[in-house]
């Protein structure tokens, strides 16, 4: 993860109706590489900002800047092809009859020589697992193959920063745990920027970065550890801990040689040294 912001945010404010204020002067910087998760309660302005970053809400004062360059009218469709969005419900992104076609979509609408798309449709197919995938029809795929073929999609297109629009919300266990991993090994792996929208507590432990908002406003931020000692703001939030955490901290206060911890497995080591 490197300083170089690839999103900066300043002051913004939004509402969807004269009266009414969704975004509330947010400010924040999100870095090449960084893998933040925004969070908060329903009706906090987690997917009002992703619509703003991506230029589909117009917000009514501040600034947006996508990879130092601010976001405007003239340019919001340039922009848009450096961010790529994974949305809540995978049927909602399908657009062609088969796999294959829903990936080379992105790539036609960029003018991609067709001469290169089959290596481009290879290689992402490849990287997301799903070759044997390509010529079937998206109906008859599962929730969590379907998510990869949208982000196979995304691949193709090759933007800098990935958007989870609550992308696991309506997947199975192994899907949504599957996808988890997916977001390491696009921040790891192919270096992109993750910013993900989520109601998943267990999905913050990989962050590098939390955002907790709260009625359209930041009301903190930091790393999952440094947020999560903070009960207080937690339950302020309406937000829960994770699994880990909440089993290890009151395994703690039962004065048991147990560290708070968010991460599952050194729980286990804990427990059973």
């Amino acid at each position: 993860m490197s300083n170089t912001p690839v999103v900066e945010l300043t002051n913004l404010t939004f509402g969807y109706h004269n009266n009414v204020t969704n975004i509330d002067h947010v400010s924040c910087k999100i870095c090449q590489n960084e893998y933040v998760c925004i969070v908060g309660h329903n009706g906090s302005g987690k997917s009002t900002l992703s619509k703003i970053i991506t230029g589909i809400l117009k917000p009514r004062s501040g600034t947006i800047k996508i990879l130092n360059t601010e976001l405007s009218k003239k340019n919001v469709h340039l922009i848009r092809n450096k961010i790529g969005v994974v949305f809540q419900n995978p049927d909602n992104q399908f657009v062609g009859l088969s796999v294959e076609d829903d990936i080379a979509f992105g790539l036609e609408n960029q003018g991609v020589d067709p001469k290169l798309m089959p290596e481009i449709i290879n290689r992402v197919a490849k990287q997301m697992h799903i070759e044997n995938l390509l010529h079937l029809e998206a109906s008859i795929l599962s929730g969590g193959q379907k998510q990869r073929v949208a982000i196979a999609g995304i691949l193709a297109i090759n933007p800098e920063i990935i958007i989870f629009d609550e992308a696991t919300s309506m997947l199975d266990p192994k899907a949504k745990e599957d996808l988890k991993q997916l977001m390491l090994y696009l921040k790891n792996k192919c270096n992109k920027t993750i910013i993900s929208i989520t109601h998943d507590m267990e999905e913050l432990i990989n962050a590098d970065r939390v955002i907790i908002l709260r009625k359209g406003k930041i009301v903190e931020q930091g790393s999952p550890f440094e947020i999560f000692k903070n009960e207080d703001l937690v339950k302020s939030a309406f937000l829960d801990l994770p699994y880990s955490l909440k089993l290890s901290s009151e395994l703690n206060k039962l004065k048991l040689p147990i560290n708070p911890t968010l991460v599952f497995n050194d729980l286990i080591k804990q427990i059973t040294k």
